[in-house]
C-alpha cells in the first residue's frame, strides 16, 4: 500500500530542544510582567503620597489665609504640643495657629511615611512655602542631598516633597 504522508510517520511529537525553549521565553515573560507590576505598585505608592502631600499644603495654605491674625505664631518656630481643641472651644487668634501647627503636624506624621510639614520663608520672595516631605527628604531649602529644595529655589532630584507658596498677610 502507498502511504500520501511519510513524513507524518516519522513526527513523534515535539522535542525537547523545543520545549526547553519555549518554557525559556515563557519564564522571561513572566519575570518581564513581574518586573511592570513591581514598578507600577511603586510609582502608584508615590502618586499617592504625593497627592496627600499637596492636600496636606493646601489645606496649611487655607488655614493660614483663614487666620491672618495668628501670623506670627505661624512663621514663629513650630510647637506641636499645643492642647487646645478648637474645634469645640473658643479660641484666640494665636492659640488657634498652635492648633492648626499641630493638627497639620500629626497629619503629615500619620498619613506620610516619615512625613514632615514645615513653613519657610521664600526665597528671594515676600511670601511663605509650605514643604511638606516624606521619606528621608528633609523640609528645608539648604540644598543638602537630603533637602526638599536648594538655595536656587529649584527642587533638588529624586526628593520627596511638595512644595506650595502662600502669603501672610
Amino acid at each position: 500500500m502507498f502511504n500520501q504522508f511519510p513524513a507524518l510517520n516519522k513526527q513523534k511529537g515535539f522535542g525537547m530542544t523545543e520545549v526547553i525553549v519555549s518554557m525559556l521565553v515563557l519564564g522571561v515573560a513572566v519575570i518581564g510582567f513581574s518586573a511592570l507590576q513591581v514598578r507600577a505598585l511603586d510609582v502608584t505608592g508615590d502618586s499617592m503620597f504625593r497627592t496627600q502631600a499637596i492636600a496636606l499644603a493646601q489645606d496649611l495654605g487655607e488655614r493660614i489665609m483663614l487666620n491672618p491674625n495668628g501670623a506670627t505664631k505661624y512663621k514663629a518656630t513650630w510647637n506641636a504640643t499645643n492642647s487646645s481643641n478648637c474645634e469645640t472651644a473658643s479660641c484666640t487668634p494665636e492659640q488657634m495657629a498652635e492648633y492648626d501647627i499641630k493638627s497639620v503636624t500629626n497629619t503629615a506624621k500619620q498619613i506620610l511615611p516619615n512625613g514632615q510639614i514645615k513653613l519657610i520663608k521664600c526665597i528671594e520672595r515676600n511670601n511663605y512655602c509650605v514643604y511638606v516631605t516624606w521619606n528621608k527628604t528633609q523640609p528645608n531649602a539648604e540644598g543638602a542631598a537630603d533637602s526638599c529644595s536648594n538655595e536656587n529655589d529649584t527642587f533638588v532630584t529624586n526628593a520627596d516633597c511638595v512644595k506650595l507658596e502662600t502669603s501672610l498677610l
